[in-house]
């Protein structure tokens, strides 16, 4: 008996995730990854990466995978600036003093 109820809840699953090529995907030439912020109810948010033409049409995937769930355009994260290297800290001079010393 318990058996037909885990049946029915995977074909009612099932029944409810739109997926498939144009759907949930695409296979396009000129189709690009888009990091979308997912939430999804009661589990919390997620980050994916969705293959799409647009935007617009990587958000429609995400829908269609993840039915009922919020989807986000996380904010663009700012690269990491150059670390500046001191040439007078004391490791690089210990360094420094090390390579003359090699080449004498």
């Amino acid at each position: 008996m318990m058996k037909n109820g885990v049946l029915q809840w995977q074909e009612d699953f099932e029944r409810s995730q739109r997926l498939g090529e144009g759907r949930s995907r695409t296979s396009a030439d000129r189709s690009e990854l888009y990091e979308l912020q997912i939430w999804l109810a009661g589990q919390g948010a997620m980050r994916d990466l969705i293959r799409a033409e647009s935007l617009q049409q990587a958000i429609l995937f995400a829908e269609n995978r993840y039915p009922g769930c919020r989807v986000d355009v996380p904010p663009t994260t700012a690269k990491k600036p150059k670390l500046a290297r001191s040439r007078t800290s004391p490791s690089v001079a210990a360094k420094n003093r090390k390579k003359s010393s090699d080449k004498k």
